[in-house]
């Protein structure tokens, strides 16, 4: 079975004292009055400095600003000059290495968001074009030697270093399972995929298929699997652990017609990104497991990916239908273009079961009522644990992804009640909301927290250091969530 289709990233080093003579030196300038930078290749040029070349780039290195739960945009400005440059020699096709001096074109406890930039923001999903976009030069990170500076400098920003390669590489996978079209990514190569790299992350999977989703229960699944003729397939990964247990849930839809309730051909192509949600769960997990660092093993981490290609045809499911989860809570169907919460139903319920968490978390590309709420830029949260959301939230903002919370009001909740089964699908009102509310059902009062990321999973053009299509959102977040949950257990 053929591998993810992916671009490499370019390669990193840390040096101490002068960098390669050959290496063009990066160097940071205000930006042209009147524009806010914003990670655009034309942000950057190259100038001559005391008789040498070297690569201008516009840092606007704003404080961060208020969120629903503390700051957000860390580290923003210097994500962006990362980006910026990295655009610019990719459109120059300049060759050989750069170099950043640390300290000097920027600080120590910065120099992490310039490398997630840099690295990610030239790094197209071209994969099937003839002529792809070059990969961007080798960037030279140089510990400036000068007064006060020592061993220890070169450490600290070493591991700085190291962090946001791992990051940016978590997150380049998840880009590249969400934007890989669908005529490959079928649920059964893509849950191949998946348990390839969770098991080479030292978890142990399973793919529930056929007969074994009859017998356990799985009607959501089978039912938005139905109108395919790629069978559905459910993926199960584990690493057993004495600390925390953490459920990761995530959407594997890997096309989406909105069956019956056929979606707008405008737009229809960029259905191929709907498992983004289980691309950033899968990654964020392989991320945190292959990380040696004390007390990681220690987390009781399981994954969870049900995936359907939601198709029309005469075996597709229907509005009116009612179908029976895992668990057996039965859902009256309404729409079947809300075919997430559909899968999302039966893999909480499965996982719960499996694996008796103290935490749980889904991700979703769930509705269109979240990118009319907050936009293309900004993910929601939803839950019913306050730490949990806060945390979310927190590790967000240290990632360099904004989140805002939703509420899950009680005079909402009457509306996914169903007069012929236990629940309604797709109820009128805040599609959002009421999608939560439905999944609510799912999650046996555990500490749960929903993240809809319809908006940001997804990018028309190059902002910041994301790019068209696929972004890997939430990927970072999920990774610094569970460092979090090692390194400070809930009560």
């Amino acid at each position: 079975m053929s591998a993810v289709p992916g671009r490499p990233l370019p390669s990193l080093r840390v040096v101490s004292g002068p960098a390669p003579d050959a290496a063009l030196a990066v160097v940071t300038r205000a930006p042209e009055p009147g524009r806010v930078p914003l990670g655009h290749a034309d942000e950057a040029r190259v100038s001559v400095h005391d008789g040498q070349p070297v690569v201008e780039v516009e840092l606007a290195d704003s404080a961060p600003r208020p969120g629903w739960s503390g700051a957000v945009d860390h580290g923003l400005g210097h994500r962006r000059a990362g980006a910026a440059l990295a655009r610019h020699l990719r459109d120059s096709r300049a060759e050989g290495p750069v170099t950043v001096a640390v300290p000097g074109a920027l600080p120590a406890d910065r120099v992490g968001d310039l490398v997630i930039g840099y690295l990610l923001g030239a790094r197209g999903q071209d994969v099937f074009a003839a002529d792809p976009a070059p990969v961007v030069p080798d960037l030279v990170v140089e510990v400036a030697a000068g007064p006060g500076s020592g061993d220890d400098d070169e450490v600290i920003v070493a591991r700085a270093v190291a962090a946001a390669e791992e990051e940016a590489r978590a997150t380049a996978m998840a880009r590249d399972l969400a934007g890989a079209p669908s005529d490959l990514k079928t649920p059964e190569w893509l849950v191949s995929r998946m348990a390839e790299a969770l098991g080479e992350a030292g978890m142990r999977t399973e793919v529930i298929e056929g007969e074994g989703l009859v017998s356990g229960g799985f009607g959501g699944v089978l039912a938005v699997g139905g109108g395919s003729a790629a069978g559905p397939r459910v993926l199960v990964a584990r690493r057993p652990g004495p600390g925390p247990r953490v459920l990761l849930v995530g959407k594997g839809i890997t096309f989406d017609t909105g069956g019956i309730s056929v979606k707008p051909a405008d737009g229809m192509h960029l259905m191929r990104t709907d498992m983004a949600g289980s691309a950033a769960v899968v990654a964020a997990a392989a991320a945190f497991c292959s990380d040696g660092s004390p007390g990681y093993a220690d987390v009781d981490l399981t994954v969870v990916v049900p995936s359907a290609e939601n198709m029309l045809s005469g075996s597709a499911y229907r509005p009116g239908d009612v179908v029976t989860h895992v668990g057996g809570t039965t859902s009256e169907v309404t729409n079947t273009d809300a075919e997430g919460r559909m899968v999302l139903a039966d893999a909480l319920a499965h996982g719960i079961a499996e694996c008796d968490p103290e935490v749980v978390v889904d991700v979703a590309t769930l509705t269109g009522a979240m990118k009319v709420a907050l936009g293309m830029r900004t993910g929601a949260v939803m839950g019913n644990d306050d730490d949990l959301a806060d945390r979310v939230a927190a590790a967000g903002a240290a990632a360099g992804e904004r989140w805002w919370r939703l509420p899950l009001p009680d005079d909402l909740r009457p509306a996914v009640r169903s007069d012929i089964a236990d629940r309604r699908q797709a109820p009128t009102g805040p599609g959002a909301i009421t999608a939560a509310l439905f999944l609510e059902g799912f999650v046996d009062g555990r500490p749960w927290a929903h993240l809809d990321i319809a908006g940001p999973a997804r990018s028309s053009e190059e902002i910041d250091e994301v790019g068209p299509v696929a972004t890997g959102f939430a990927t970072r977040t999920l990774v610094a969530l569970l460092r979090d949950l090692a390194d400070r257990p809930r009560p």
